[in-house]
């Protein structure tokens, strides 16, 4: 009987194991898409600029952003230095795949909103190495992801995955990413240009885990062209706020007075 017993075990572990399949890069991607982030989120960013002979500027940015289930608004404003400051970005993140982001910029200078849309979207960030596509989650639907394999990163377990983007006339039609085995949160992206020449790297360091939520302490994107780079430093994060809804209105920061 004991034997009978060991057999159905064995034979139950082993079907167990057989279903416990590698994921894909597609799963890996969408993991990581779906890591929680909050209802709504606050906090304040130091930005700072360096270009390839290591001559820095430094500004200051706060960040507010809510969830409402269809679209996540965010809201950028610039509080220093003074010739930035004022200058406002709102962003509408559309959960349907099919919808582009809404985005507007305000720009106190000529007192005026600009919406960025269509090419646009590809151009830099306020002369950062960020585009205007990278402020916002991209989804995983725009992409074909294959797994490349494991490969550490800074000495953390990583998947490897490549993803091609399905419109080849993007700016960065290809990406090798790197995510963190443990929980999917990806660590490590190598941006191509439309050559394949390798054109960005961004680093995301200092994880932390913040009101329960995991949380990105320092990012670093570096421009392999041209050797200019910004490091975004993330402090006074706050999750699960009161956020008023009038924040997140193009009305609100053509007015200018959100500093």
């Amino acid at each position: 009987m004991r034997n009978i017993l060991l057999m159905v075990v064995l034979l139950a572990v082993r079907g167990v194991f057989a279903h416990a399949e590698p994921l894909t890069g597609y799963e890996i991607a969408k993991r990581s898409d779906e890591i929680p982030e909050g209802t709504t989120c606050q906090e304040t960013a130091t930005m700072t600029l360096v270009n390839k002979k290591g001559k820095s500027r430094v500004r200051v940015i706060s960040m507010s952003s809510k969830d409402y289930g269809d679209v996540k608004k965010s809201v950028l404003v610039f509080s220093q230095p003074k010739d930035v400051a004022g200058v406002a970005y709102l962003m509408f993140e559309w959960d349907d795949q099919d919808r582009d982001n809404d985005c507007w910029l305000y720009l106190p200078a000529m007192k005026k909103v600009r919406r960025i849309s269509g090419s646009g979207r590809e151009e830099d960030f306020m002369g950062t190495d960020f585009t205007y596509d990278d402020m916002g989650d991209r989804g995983v639907e725009k992409d074909i992801f294959t797994l490349l394999g494991e490969e550490d990163v800074d000495g953390q377990p990583c998947y490897k995955v490549q993803a091609v983007a399905k419109d080849s006339a993007e700016r960065n039609p290809r990406r090798i990413e790197w995510y963190r085995t443990s929980d999917c949160l990806l660590l490590k992206v190598e941006l191509y240009d439309r050559q394949d020449m390798l054109e960005r790297v961004m680093v995301s360091e200092d994880i932390q885990t913040i009101d329960g939520y995991l949380t990105i302490g320092k990012m670093t994107i570096q421009n392999a062209q041209t050797g200019h780079k910004t490091i975004l430093e993330m402090s006074d994060v706050a999750y699960d706020q009161s956020l008023d809804d009038s924040l997140f209105t193009v009305a609100t920061i053509e007015r200018g007075n959100l500093l």
